[in-house]
């Protein structure tokens, strides 16, 4: 048999729940919001539908994907999620399995977020929107600006106690603990400050698509401080220690606020 194509899944998916009367909106979101679906993708899914319904949903979505051919895994999330909706994962036979199927079913009334906001998202592509649920949201810059700035001020005091935590475990010999707390202690915050200057719509994305919301050369350099020998690490310290202070001092409500108006945002 075939490998299913994305265009497979998503046609059968539509076919299934566009007729109900309590799904009212189906889109997909992801890579595909950006125009950046390729061959390792998966299908960010989302679907908007009467509040009661939900599980009606996935026992039609479950139907279909046993037409597609069945599942190798499936995977539902404990509730409450951390986004506040259901969700699914789908891993399918007759399909590359980076084609899993991300399902989030979202009640019509939920004061939950909806991922709505575009400039953070993505353009959702509907499949169909019966009512016009499907709307944009816009960031405002100014409560935007206030919160990453209060969060700069956090993450300032944070990193400076425990950026040398790797050192702690480097002068140890314990190689494998020092990299875990480099990553989580030094790297990571690091990163989101210079999300907070070149990509503020998605300064707590950590490293989830830096490739295209930062600079090239800033890129390189990150990657520079990511493989390296064990051996390395105090000097690795020191080198993102020295660009995490020079980022934040240079991070302005004014800077983000024009970066923001910059993107169109």
């Amino acid at each position: 048999m075939a490998q299913l194509t994305r265009k497979d899944v998503l046609d059968t998916l539509t076919e299934a729940l566009e007729p109900l009367d309590y799904v009212h909106a189906f889109w997909e979101g992801g890579a595909a919001g950006f125009h950046r679906a390729d061959e390792w993708s998966d299908i960010d899914a989302q679907a908007i539908v009467d509040d009661d319904r939900v599980e009606d949903v996935f026992k039609v979505v479950d139907t279909a994907v046993e037409k597609l051919g069945g599942t190798v895994a499936r995977f539902r999330l404990p509730e409450p999620t951390w986004h506040g909706h259901s969700q699914c994962f789908y891993k399918l036979k007759n399909a590359s399995p980076f084609l899993l199927i991300d399902l989030a079913v979202m009640k019509e009334h939920t004061e939950a977020d909806k991922f709505d906001v575009w400039a953070t998202h993505g353009i959702p592509r509907a499949r169909f929107d019966k009512k016009g649920l499907i709307k944009e949201a816009k960031i405002d810059p100014e409560a935007h600006a206030k919160a990453i700035m209060d969060r700069l001020e956090i993450q300032k005091n944070l990193f400076e106690i425990f950026h040398i935590m790797p050192m702690k475990e480097t002068n140890r010999g314990n190689h494998v603990e020092a990299m875990f707390f480099y990553l989580g202690q030094t790297f990571r915050p690091l990163v989101e400050v210079l999300r907070m200057k070149y990509c503020p719509q998605r300064y707590n994305y950590a490293s989830r698509y830096i490739y295209y919301d930062l600079p090239s050369d800033v890129v390189k350099r990150l990657e520079e401080l990511v493989f390296f020998r064990p051996e390395e690490m105090e000097a690795k310290v020191g080198e993102a220690r020295k660009w995490f202070q020079e980022t934040a001092g240079s991070i302005t409500a004014d800077g983000i606020r024009g970066k923001l108006a910059e993107n169109n945002y």
